[in-house]
């Protein structure tokens, strides 16, 4: 059907590099017994799981003991928001959140939850943080992505992290967009999450990081794997492509980062230069080096990710998590877009596995289609 395939949907998933998809086959192949099982076969299934679960602690920058194998990132907050709704706390979170990170308060306790503005570049106003902080007596969740999915832009972390060590508040940082894209090493004082396929990993496997400064969430009940935290078989050959995928890019990482910055900014550069009053979207802001947001005036978001797919450029408007909603998008309208501008804009994510002729490619097409509907517009006007 297409001549080409170029994926710039990165933020929604990755593929697995086939040094994952090895692990992964040969796992299935000669670690098929339950690690749990005390017998010969079952503990090699074991230390392949400890192996991966010290991959990924490297990656991190966290004690292996802290690490907890999930189904993904939203298990992983679902739980920490669980646990903390049962204690009343009151969550603390954007008014333009990921669903991952908390959707159970909402559902569940709509009346302990209080929301902070985004400014212009879509940060956490940290004065509005502290006023609501102040306000609140009792236990305090913070829950945030640190790396929004839609415009890459990063949360300031530190400030974050010291803000509730003041105001004695605890943080859950879903990092599923920051976890092989930015140089960092895990807060010991923060529950962390993030998804393995956001990392070229396997689908189906993520991580929590339990903080060391306060007590352990219980995920699920049942056999007492994960040390009694998360109940159930280990998904071994999910966690073997993850601890993988965590080796390669902790060992890859400051070229990776460099390599993905240089091919936004390259698509930024050609996008904005082709179509007169393209905006990007948290350009002011830190952002993570592989992801872009443009808003190109006049022309329906919808219909140019349709004529890129035609072309067969993948790249997607929200978050896939939404991106069955007619709505536009919650972020960009908190960081004050018009809802005209909002459906005006679109997302772009590079990878590791993303060429240079993938871009130049994608940038002129992008162009193209964009003044072509543009043009349309302006004829129906």
């Amino acid at each position: 059907m297409y001549s080409r395939i170029v994926h710039l949907d990165n933020n929604a998933t990755t593929r697995p590099v086939p040094e994952v998809v090895a692990a992964v086959i040969r796992t299935l192949k000669t670690d098929w017994a339950n690690p749990s099982s005390a017998h010969g076969f079952g503990q090699n299934a074991a230390r392949t799981v400890a192996s991966s679960r010290e991959q990924v602690a490297r990656l991190l920058g966290v004690q292996a003991e802290q690490v907890v194998f999930t189904s993904g990132a939203t298990e992983a907050n679902e739980a920490v928001l669980r646990h903390h709704a049962k204690l009343c706390a009151t969550l603390i979170t954007s008014t333009a959140e990921h669903p991952a990170v908390a959707a159970y308060y909402f559902q569940h306790k709509p009346q302990l939850v209080r929301t902070v503005p985004l400014d212009e570049s879509g940060r956490w106003r940290l004065d509005a943080l502290e006023t609501v902080l102040s306000s609140i007596s009792g236990p305090k969740l913070i829950a945030f992505a640190w790396a929004n999915g839609e415009t890459g832009v990063l949360q300031d972390l530190a400030a974050i992290k010291a803000m509730a060590e003041r105001y004695d508040a605890v943080c859950l940082v879903d990092a599923s967009q920051a976890v092989g894209r930015v140089a960092f090493e895990a807060d010991g004082a923060v529950y962390l999450t993030f998804s393995g396929h956001k990392l070229h990993g396997p689908k189906g496997v993520g991580v929590l990081v339990q903080p060391e400064t306060v007590p352990p969430v219980e995920i699920s009940v049942g056999g007492g794997q994960e040390r009694g935290w998360r109940g159930g078989t280990l998904n071994v050959p999910g966690i073997a492509g993850l601890g993988v995928a965590c080796e390669l890019r902790k060992r890859e990482l400051n070229g990776a980062i460099r390599d993905m910055a240089r091919l936004r900014d390259l698509f930024e550069s050609q996008v904005m230069s082709g179509i007169p009053n393209t905006r990007v979207n948290g350009a002011d802001a830190q952002r993570v080096p592989n992801t872009s947001n443009l808003t190109v005036p006049g022309v329906d978001g919808m219909a140019l990710v349709a004529r890129l797919e035609a072309r067969g450029i993948l790249c997607s408007q929200v978050s896939a998590c939404s991106s069955g909603q007619p709505e536009p998008s919650r972020t960009l309208l908190a960081m004050g877009l018009s809802r005209d501008d909002a459906y005006a804009s679109l997302r772009i994510a590079v990878a590791v596995d993303t060429r240079e002729d993938d871009i130049e490619f994608a940038a002129q097409a992008f162009v193209d289609e964009a003044l072509f509907l543009r043009a349309m517009m302006g004829d129906l006007v």
